[in-house]
């Protein structure tokens, strides 16, 4: 408690936002976060009861539902990027929490196993952490449900940003494998991410896992790009 009051004392705290002093987000900023308030279908990305993917949208090996918290903009796209570029951990708290909060809107199943999108193993080392694991252990303690790394990163693609739809799906198709020796028949996964913008990387992970025999699959993600 000491060594944490003495950082916070010679680095302290400041919003990613609007930099001011005190916590990483602050109130003011903190009251201008956009959450989605109706859950949507993580296909086509309109309106959906509970976050299930629409009926129309729905294949064999299509996610079956959507969890998002927020758009990804302000203090929210700050703070991931921070995460994800400047190795500030303890910013993935606040990400999870804003999760936790809005998870009443969604009807995920009652038992699922948390899964985090990897990383290929060169990125991982580079970067020092994964942001999607430490998203996945924390929701994981927060509601006693279980996680494991079922899924590896069998090439390293090139970054989704700035791609088209069309472009993204190319360039993550066959990027993942199933970890040897892990059971996943009948069932539910809920796979973990920061962000989902065109839901192109959390589908082949979701075809990944349905083709091995998963029941149902979940995407979770802090925020909507």
């Amino acid at each position: 408690m000491a060594n944490n009051f003495l950082l916070d004392f010679l680095f302290p705290k400041r919003c990613v936002s609007c930099g001011r002093i005190g916590s990483y987000i602050c109130r003011e900023c903190f009251s201008k976060i956009e959450y989605v308030e109706k859950p949507i279908c993580p296909i086509c990305q309109r309106q959906a009861i509970g976050g299930k993917t629409h009926p129309g949208c729905r294949n064999k090996y299509s996610l079956d539902g959507l969890v998002v918290a927020c758009r990804y903009q302000g203090a929210v796209k700050r703070a991931i990027g921070k995460v994800k570029y400047k190795w500030v951990y303890d910013i993935g708290k606040i990400l999870t929490d804003l999760l936790v909060g809005n998870l009443w809107r969604f009807d995920l199943p009652s038992e699922i196993i948390l899964v985090p999108i990897p990383l290929h193993a060169k990125r991982e080392k580079w970067r020092g952490f994964n942001q999607a694991k430490i998203l996945g252990e924390a929701l994981s303690k927060r509601f006693n449900q279980p996680y494991f790394e079922v899924l590896f990163r069998s090439r390293d693609t090139k970054s989704q940003v700035g791609l088209k739809k069309k472009d993204r799906l190319e360039n993550i198709k066959g990027a993942f494998g199933l970890v040897k020796g892990v059971d996943i028949i009948d069932k539910n996964f809920a796979l973990v991410d920061d962000v989902y913008t065109s839901g192109a990387t959390m589908q082949e992970a979701c075809r990944v896992l349905k083709k091995a025999g998963a029941k149902r699959v979940w995407a979770i993600a802090v925020a909507l790009g």
